[in-house]
């Protein structure tokens, strides 16, 4: 039997605070079968960006993150804003958490974040010609060390998946 889309017969929000919203759906698949209840992050969309130096550097952060209570190396990003278009939020985070500007902003595309149980996309940026002009302008609570990295070695320091994607969504823009 080939897969169909699962029927939604109730809805309700189980959490809503600045943090998180989480939904509870109550489904009826193809078969009949119930799936209840099915919970789903409701997430804004996020951006995350490879940045480059004009010698070629890759513009790396390390933060702590406690959802897996690591200290990691990952690049520059975060939430897009409800009044933002996703290329606007690549160029504020980027500025944000590194100070650095980017003269050229390329769109790599989309992927869901995690289809499986969140409703949002993260968006792929290659940020070129990045130059550090300001202070880093960070949220409260965020703690950012920016690291310089050669481009060879930065894609195995990347632990999370959608950072190793956008490393990868960059390749094929910097091959040529």
């Amino acid at each position: 039997m080939a897969p169909d889309a699962w029927r939604t017969t109730a809805r309700s929000m189980v959490v809503e605070d600045r943090w998180i919203r989480l939904r509870a759906d109550d489904c009826v698949d193809a078969t009949g079968r119930i799936i209840a209840p099915y919970y789903v992050l409701e997430q804004t969309e996020w951006v995350s960006i490879l940045a480059l130096t004009d010698d070629g550097s890759a513009v790396a952060i390390e933060e702590y993150h406690h959802g897996a209570e690591v200290v990691g190396v990952g690049l520059p990003g975060g939430a897009v804003d409800a009044s933002e278009i996703p290329r606007d939020a690549a160029l504020r985070e980027l500025m944000e958490e590194t100070g650095y500007v980017a003269a050229e902003m390329i769109d790599l595309g989309w992927t869901w974040a995690n289809w499986g149980n969140q409703d949002n996309r993260v968006h792929h940026f290659l940020a070129r010609g990045c130059r550090h002009e300001r202070p880093q302008e960070l949220d409260a609570g965020e703690t950012i060390d920016v690291r310089i990295l050669p481009l060879v070695e930065l894609g195995e320091q990347l632990a999370q998946s959608f950072h190793q994607l956008t490393w990868f969504k960059a390749q094929a823009r910097l091959v040529g």
